[in-house]
């Protein structure tokens, strides 16, 4: 009941609405002054790391 208010309008189909999810990888990039976000990622997806 108390979060009706947010939950009644996906019922017909999801509103528009937006958010911001920073991201621990990037945070750690900013907090080690990393160049790239690459080195912070634990499995940084890459062409070269397509494969096992």
């Amino acid at each position: 009941k108390d979060l009706e208010f947010y939950t009644t309008p996906f019922k017909y189909g999801a509103p528009p609405h937006g958010g911001f999810g920073m991201g621990v990888d990037r945070m750690l990039m900013f907090i080690l002054n990393l160049p790239n976000v690459r080195e912070a990622v634990l499995f940084p997806r890459d062409v070269e790391r397509t494969g096992p």
